[in-house]
């Protein structure tokens, strides 16, 4: 074999095995990005350790808005269980046989307490604020790195300005963001975020990340075991917008009744989108309060005592009517809502004639 033939051989062994050049740091932030935005749903095992505190949870996610939190370490939060399928949370704690519950736009007012960390809810968004940061901010590549088993793209975004606040207790200013995405699948595998003195503020590592697994949905349902004390989740208080005319209402989309008591006009009300609406009306000695508030079977409404009377609206809806302490209520469920019209002593008539003109809640698609 002569010694060009051997060279050449050589030559072509050595292009075979050499592996291939990486794509370009912006070309990995995009098939990233890409990835995640196609992701309808996404699992993985993530541990997450921020300054002295180390949580490992089992998440499940599903768009739009269903997550599914296992909790398997610290030993004290092992068993506990967050579930939410977009309209309602839920946390449950086996261990004290508890289960804390929140519906619509409270969700986002909710609040824990120790020794739960409420912060650590935050894994089910990280994937989320990576892609964000990769596709507004130039990312540089730092080379790869075999994370269980797998090939890894290392990817850092770093400014000199606050990229983000850090899904931690104290939301510290994250300067720097590092990145590991597997180079076949494009899913998260791990990731630092660092303040601006380079001091590291969390990491997480994902462990067999899937997407598009097609999670059912009752994944993301939760039925209180049979004993479970139900309690309502805290919330922080949100600030209702202020109705102080009718064109207050108007421009906040709230719908006046069509129907009122002679001589009643609109005299203040508070309106909570998606929440509730509170009108009140007088005639300057009476008042007349129309309450519309999304229905929580966990928290109990301010009702007139009593033995309430069943009536029928106009339109087949069924209501309760009850006169005690010189007022007259009336009450009823439509879709989601429960509803309230309260007076003083109008009588049963009058207030089916106004709950008739109230705007019926709209039905879910």
């Amino acid at each position: 074999m002569t010694i060009s033939l051997l060279l050449a051989l050589a030559c072509t062994a050595g292009c075979l095995g050499a592996a291939a050049d990486p794509p370009p740091a912006d070309e990995i932030a995009a098939r990233f990005v890409a990835a995640e935005e196609q992701a309808m749903d996404f699992s993985a095992t993530v541990s997450v350790a921020a300054g002295s505190e180390n949580v490992t949870a089992r998440l499940f996610r599903k768009d739009p808005g269903c997550y599914r939190l296992e909790y398997l370490e610290p030993a004290d939060l092992a068993g506990t269980v967050v579930v939410s399928n977009g309209t309602r949370k839920w946390r449950y704690d086996p261990a004290t046989q508890t289960a804390l519950t929140v519906a619509g736009p409270y969700m986002n007012a909710a609040f824990s307490e120790p020794p739960y960390p409420g912060w650590a809810e935050g894994v089910r968004g990280y994937t989320e604020t990576v892609a964000e940061s990769l596709a507004e901010e130039n990312a540089s590549y730092r080379g790869t790195e075999i994370v269980d088993g797998r090939t890894a793209y290392l990817l850092e975004v770093a400014g000199d300005s606050k990229l983000f606040e850090a899904p931690t207790r104290y939301r510290e200013a994250v300067h720097r963001l590092k990145v590991r995405i597997d180079a076949e699948t494009r899913l998260l595998l791990g990731l630092e975020m660092y303040g601006n003195q380079g001091n590291l503020i969390l990491a997480a590592d994902y462990t067999d990340p899937l997407a598009n697994t097609g999670l059912p949905d009752d994944l993301f349902a939760f039925d209180p075991p049979a004993g479970v004390e139900v309690r309502p989740m805290p919330t922080a208080a949100i600030t209702p917008l202020f109705l102080w005319d009718i064109e207050d209402a108007r421009r906040s989309g709230v719908e006046m009744p069509s129907s009122l008591p002679g001589g009643y006009v609109f005299r203040e009300g508070a309106h909570l989108p998606g929440a509730y609406t509170i009108l009140r009306f007088t005639d300057g000695s009476n008042d007349l309060e129309i309450v519309k508030r999304l229905h929580d079977p966990y928290r109990e409404e301010r009702a007139l005592p009593g033995t309430p009377e069943a009536v029928l609206l106009s339109d087949g809806r069924e209501a309760e009517y009850v006169s005690a302490g010189g007022k007259d209520q009336l009450r009823w469920r439509d879709g989601e809502y429960f509803y309230q019209v309260t007076g003083d002593m109008f009588g049963k008539t009058e207030l089916v004639r106004v709950a008739d003109s109230v705007e019926a809640a709209p039905v879910p698609a």
